[in-house]
């Protein structure tokens, strides 16, 4: 009877080990994603850094849009779900590989607005995910995707 009792408890916590899976693999897979769009800001730095030795500082300045209310339309790269490699979004084909989403504007007012002529150009990045999902030929709704933002210098 003792016997019983005993593997009926071990069951029961069995099966309630068994659904805890998968909300913790949901939620090992969101941290991954999120420590991913956090390294993209190195990626992106290297990116600009890229279009400024190509082009000038003035040449980025200009292909990044000013920042307005909502956020829409910011100079755009893809990375794949792995982050690597980041890619500017502009002329290359979309696939479904392109999971994360990152735009680029200049600040409009204040002390980080870009001034003609200065040495450095202080831009605000956001990292939105999934912007892709495999199968689906549309991207995902911008409001249903998961956003980090952080500001970023590019200097000559």
């Amino acid at each position: 009877m003792e016997v019983v009792i005993a593997v009926g408890v071990v069951a029961v916590a069995i099966v309630a080990i068994l659904g805890l899976l998968p909300s913790l693999n949901r939620q090992a897979a969101e941290s991954a994603d999120q420590l991913t769009a956090q390294h993209l800001a190195d990626g992106l730095a290297v990116e600009l850094q890229i279009i400024v030795d190509r082009d000038g500082l003035g040449a980025l300045a200009t292909s990044a849009p000013v920042m307005r209310a909502p956020l829409e339309g910011g100079l755009a790269f893809v990375a794949p779900r792995s982050g690597v490699p980041l890619r500017p979004s502009a002329g290359a084909a979309s696939t479904e590989e392109d999971y994360f989403l990152v735009e680029v504007w200049r600040f409009n007012s204040g002390p980080l607005a870009h001034t003609p002529g200065s040495a450095v150009l202080p831009l605000y990045a956001r990292v939105s995910w999934p912007h892709r999902l495999k199968g689906v030929a549309v991207p995902v709704a911008s409001s249903d995707r998961t956003q980090v933002g952080f500001a970023l210098a590019v200097n000559p």
